[in-house]
């Protein structure tokens, strides 16, 4: 099963760097955990208070380096995420 990393961005900066990453069979499974992982960075915002930027994304990178998605935190809010 090939593995992904998640890292958080805001702008070009790196907020996380995903060291471990997880083993997903396909790219569904990866947009799914993208958008529970957004959805949690923006209820963390919520709950300290904090407005989450509207620049951060969650960048998935596959094994070859590659990036083969990027969730907008903010696009992760709509029924239109869930997949």
């Amino acid at each position: 099963m090939p593995r992904y990393w998640f890292n958080v961005r805001d702008g070009n900066d790196l907020l996380l760097d995903d060291a471990e990453g997880c083993q997903l069979p396909n790219l569904l499974a990866v947009k799914k955990d993208a958008v529970l992982a957004a959805r949690q960075i923006l209820c963390a915002a919520a709950l300290t208070g904090v407005a989450a930027s509207l620049q951060v994304q969650i960048e998935v990178v596959d094994e070859a380096g590659e990036t083969v998605l990027i969730m907008p935190v903010g696009h992760a809010t709509g029924s239109e995420s869930q997949t």
